[in-house]
């Protein structure tokens, strides 16, 4: 089984639960312990449970609650070695690390692990495919731009995860500094709502979920998110893909790769669980 739902996504914190086969694993730690140990609970889940942490950059919207959070927690952390010297700085100090080397797999109980570089401002950010079974979930949460790496492991997936951060004109008009703006803007900082169709209209097979995440409280609206789509409404590849949008304060539902089937046409979940067609 492949599932997941973010426990919070955007720019105060990012957190994800992974349930990959029988273990369950985090991504990201950028939400308070509490919080984090809030949100497992709502899926019967503790930290006693979590059989690793993976990291996919260093920034403290992904990280800030990760030292409190390994006080409580033995799990190994996954995370690139630049990823790995960065927290450490911040006096984040894993017990065990497991070091991840982009464009180099990782088997993992049957699990098949490609960390592959993103661009972003970060000592070494990754995104993640993880394959099992023959299904695919493919993650990519901060990035400037769509390149060739994340098109490679990300154009099949069957759960694709992917930023969705801002809207050029809210942004502009936003209380941010200019060199926030700028930043954001960058080849290295994060994805508007036009570059997802960078990569949706280039599927390389029929989608089955799409979680847009990452969405800007200040440069953005899950209207505008859903909006940015509707001209691909009509590919093939999307017909029967069900969209979930994150948000800052409340979890997704859980999504998972399982043998119920979807009905057609875009879905706007409501359900505490969504099932991929087999």
């Amino acid at each position: 089984m492949l599932a997941v739902t973010f426990l919070g996504s955007g720019s105060k914190g990012n957190a994800a639960l992974m349930l990959i086969g029988k273990n369950a694993y985090l991504l990201d730690a950028g939400l308070s312990c509490r919080r984090i140990e809030q949100m497992l609970a709502v899926h019967g889940r503790s930290l006693t449970d979590i059989s690793g942490i993976f990291l996919s950059h260093d920034h403290g919207d992904h990280t800030r609650g990760l030292k409190t959070l390994l006080k409580k927690c033995s799990a190994p952390v996954y995370a690139t070695a630049g990823t790995a010297a960065a927290i450490s700085h911040t006096g984040i100090k894993p017990r065990s690390i497991i070091t991840l080397k982009p464009e180099h797999e990782l088997e993992m109980a049957g699990t098949r692990i490609f960390p592959f570089r993103v661009p972003h401002d970060a000592a070494e950010p990754i995104g993640l495919r993880f394959e099992k079974s023959g299904r695919v979930l493919g993650i990519a949460t901060d990035l400037g731009s769509i390149t060739s790496p994340v098109l490679h492991h990300l154009a099949d997936c069957d759960i694709l995860c992917i930023e969705s951060n801002y809207d050029d004109e809210l942004l502009e008009e936003c209380s941010y500094p200019d060199w926030l703006k700028n930043r954001i803007r960058g080849p290295l900082g994060h994805l508007p709502n036009p570059g997802v169709r960078g990569i949706l209209s280039r599927l390389k097979r029929p989608l089955e979920h799409l979680l847009l995440v990452h969405v800007s409280e200040e440069s953005n609206t899950p209207d505008l998110v859903r909006a940015n789509l509707e001209p691909l409404a009509g590919s093939a590849s999307l017909a029967r893909t069900s969209i979930t949008v994150a948000s800052q304060d409340d979890p997704t539902p859980l999504v998972v790769c399982g043998p119920l089937k979807f009905r057609q046409g875009y879905l706007f979940p409501t359900e505490d669980v969504i099932r991929a067609d087999v």
